[in-house]
């Protein structure tokens, strides 16, 4: 019997991985086994997909192993492994959706973690951040918002090294206008 797991691969952990794994000789079936905690769609065909976890990640890699059967005759069962270094990927969080009263601005509470170091806080309103590099800039809305009635605000990570993209979230401020009440003119 033989078989042969493929070449060691990079991913990150929020992808799956094909594998390519093979078999020969005198083996008819195969077993991928993992290192991990991760799941494989079938793990008795040789090109398998590989979903890593969280912990997979943690871990930093992970060894995948392909088996064969015993085969009929006096010869062993073949076995081989690959690794698969899996990245932590980055991860933003904008908060809750939100309102405010017109005139008033807003203190942001983003989050940031995984494989993110920096992160910047952008508008498709045209309002204005203190700092947009800050997790909690404060936004302040333009006319151009208050009269739209919303503002929505996107925080996006940086893009980390390796095979992970950069992560965005966004958060929509409603902006509610200011109640006027006119008594009339004296009389």
């Amino acid at each position: 019997a033989t078989t042969y797991a493929g070449l060691d691969a990079l991913i990150c952990q929020e992808s799956s991985y094909l594998l390519s794994g093979t078999m020969g000789g005198q083996a008819t079936t195969i077993l991928w086994t993992t290192s991990g905690t991760g799941t494989f769609d079938n793990a008795a065909i040789p090109g398998a997909t590989y979903s890593p976890t969280v912990s997979d990640a943690s871990m930093g890699s992970v060894t995948l192993t392909i088996t064969t059967n015993n085969p009929l005759n006096s010869c062993p069962a073949a076995t081989d492994g690959m690794v698969i270094t899996v990245n932590t990927a980055a991860d933003v969080n904008s908060g809750i959706d939100s309102a405010l009263c017109e005139g008033n601005t807003y203190t942001l509470a983003g989050t940031r973690g995984g494989s993110a170091s920096t992160s910047l806080w952008t508008t498709l309103g045209s309002g204005t951040f203190n700092n947009p590099a800050s997790l909690t800039a404060v936004y302040t809305p333009s006319p151009g918002d208050i009269s739209s009635g919303a503002a929505t605000l996107i925080l996006t990570s940086d893009d980390p090294a390796g095979p992970c993209p950069a992560d965005d979230d966004s958060i929509t401020i409603r902006i509610d206008l200011t109640a006027t009440i006119n008594a009339g003119l004296d009389s």
